[in-house]
C-alpha cells in the first residue's frame, strides 16, 4: 500500500525506519489538532504506518501510543567539568492503539492506526534555550511487543514534537508614565506604551514626549530595547544560571528628532514600534516560568542629555512576550465556532468549550531610576 500522508521530517526520529512512522492525516501538516490554550479540546491526531516487507513480517501482540513531555536543565556544578542535570516530568498520555484479540502474535504487514491522544490543557510551549541547556521537549512514542529476538521483545518509534500555545489578540491596555521636574532636570517626560501583552500580531509601540523647560537642555539620544532573560536552575538551587541579552533594539539620536515650539517651551515626540516576528525560533522566546526554567522580557527606555552625561532617565517595563494566533487562524477557529454551534443545536451537544489563557504572573508596574 502505497503511503500517501505527509508526516514529520526523519530527523525528529531518534531513529528512523521505513517499517514504522508517523504520519499526519490526509490534508493536515500538523499532528495538533485545536489551539493549546484557547480550545479546550486539543489533541494530537495521526496514525501509525506499519509497512513490514512480505520476507520479515512483524509478529506483535499489542501496540501502544505514549506521548511524554519533559523539562530538562543543564547547569554547572562544583568543578571545572561537572555538570548537574535535572528532568522534570511534564505529562505521559497513554493509549491502546491495537491489541490481538487472541493474545497471541499476529503476522502484520500494511497496517495504518489512526490515534488521538487529548492534551493536558496547561502543558506549556516546547522551547529551547541557552543553547539547549534548558529544553522543554515532547515525544510520541509507539512501543510494540512483538515476537522476542535477540534484540528484545520491544520495538519503540520515538518521534520528536513540537507543543505550541497560543492566545487570541488581547484588547489593549495602554500605559503612561509622566515625570516633571523643571526645576532639577529642566524636563518633562511623558511615555506611553499601547500594551503590556506583545506577540506577532501586536507589536510594540512607544510613544515619547519631552518638553524642555530649560533651553540649555540637549537631547542626546534614545534608546529603547526589548531585553530577554533566562533562568535555568536545579530543584535544590545548586546552581542557578542566568542570561540576559538585547533581542530588539533602536538608538536615536537627538538630531534625528524634530523639536516643536508650539508654546513658550520646545518639545519633541516621537514613535518607536518593535514588530515580533511571526517565526521566533532563534529570535525571541515566549515568556514563560515552570519549574527549572524560566523567560522574561523587560523593555528598556532609555534618555540621555548631554554628550558625556550618564543616562538621566531609566525605565524597566515587565512584558510579556506570548504566542497569537494569524488572522488565517483566527478567521478558521471563528468559523469552526460557528460550524460546532450549528451542530449542537440539531443533535442536543453541548457547544464547542474554550479556555481562556490565563498568566500566573501578573506584569507588575516599573520602577524609575535614575
Amino acid at each position: 500500500m502505497a503511503n500517501l500522508f505527509r508526516g514529520p521530517e526523519r530527523s525528529s526520529y531518534k531513529e528512523f525506519t521505513p517499517f514504522a512512522y508517523f504520519s499526519y492525516q490526509l490534508g493536515r501538516e500538523t499532528f495538533q489538532q485545536g489551539y493549546l490554550g484557547i480550545t479546550s479540546n486539543v489533541s494530537i491526531v495521526g496514525l501509525l504506518n506499519l509497512r513490514f516487507p512480505a520476507q520479515q513480517p512483524l509478529y506483535a501482540k499489542q501496540i501502544q501510543i505514549h506521548f511524554l513531555g519533559t523539562e530538562c536543565v543543564q547547569i554547572q556544578g562544583t568543578g571545572p567539568k561537572v555538570l548537574v542535570y535535572d528532568t522534570n516530568p511534564i505529562c505521559t498520555v497513554t493509549i491502546e492503539l491495537w491489541k490481538s484479540p487472541d493474545d497471541k502474535y499476529h503476522q502484520i504487514h500494511d497496517m495504518d492506526l489512526p490515534f488521538e491522544i487529548p492534551l493536558p490543557i496547561d502543558i506549556p510551549s516546547s522551547m529551547s534555550i541557552d543553547k539547549g541547556r534548558g529544553k522543554i521537549e515532547y515525544c510520541l512514542q509507539a512501543i510494540i511487543s512483538k515476537r522476542s529476538n535477540f534484540r528484545g521483545s520491544e520495538k519503540i518509534i520515538q518521534c520528536a514534537y513540537d507543543v505550541n500555545r497560543y492566545i487570541l489578540p488581547p484588547l489593549p491596555e495602554p500605559r503612561q508614565w509622566i515625570k516633571e521636574d523643571p526645576m532639577k532636570q529642566g524636563i518633562k517626560y511623558e511615555i506611553s506604551l499601547n500594551n503590556n501583552v506583545f506577540g506577532p500580531r501586536c507589536p510594540i509601540v512607544v510613544r515619547m514626549k519631552l518638553t524642555f523647560y530649560d533651553p540649555r537642555v540637549s537631547l542626546e539620544n534614545i534608546v529603547i530595547g526589548l531585553r530577554e532573560y533566562t533562568v535555568i536552575a536545579d530543584q535544590s538551587e545548586f546552581d542557578i544560571k542566568k542570561k540576559s541579552k538585547y533581542k530588539l533594539k533602536t538608538i536615536l539620536k537627538g538630531r534625528q528628532i524634530s523639536m516643536t515650539s508650539e508654546s513658550q517651551y520646545s518639545e519633541c515626540t516621537t514613535d518607536i514600534q518593535f514588530t515580533i516576528p511571526e517565526d521566533c525560533v532563534g529570535k525571541l522566546t515566549w515568556s514563560h516560568e515552570s519549574f527549572n526554567i524560566a523567560v522574561f522580557h523587560k523593555l528598556k527606555i532609555k534618555v540621555r542629555f548631554g554628550l558625556f552625561s550618564k543616562y538621566n532617565f531609566n525605565l524597566d517595563v515587565p512584558v510579556k512576550i506570548v504566542n497569537m494566533l494569524s488572522v488565517e487562524e483566527e478567521e478558521f477557529l471563528a468559523d469552526e465556532v460557528l460550524h460546532q454551534q450549528e451542530i449542537s443545536i440539531y443533535s442536543d451537544a453541548p457547544p464547542p468549550a474554550y479556555e481562556p489563557d490565563r498568566f500566573t504572573n501578573p506584569v507588575s508596574l516599573p520602577l524609575y531610576s535614575s
